[in-house]
């Protein structure tokens, strides 16, 4: 769900600067698409990178 979210989130801004700087239709749907996804390539890598280096997790802790 926190993927949805930061898609939705990072999608939309990119998609209102868009509008204000006076961008087309197409453009404002291709930067939610755009910055959408790589809104959630970071969280994706975030969480990955946060489990990997967890010291909690490791069983000598």
């Amino acid at each position: 769900m926190a993927y949805l979210f930061t898609a939705i989130m990072t999608g939309g801004v990119s998609a209102i600067l868009t509008l204000y700087s006076g961008g087309t239709i197409g453009q404002v749907l291709w930067n939610y698409l755009v910055y959408g996804h790589l809104g959630m390539a970071a969280l994706a890598f975030a969480t990955v990178s946060y489990s990997l280096f967890d010291r909690k997790s490791s069983p000598d802790a």
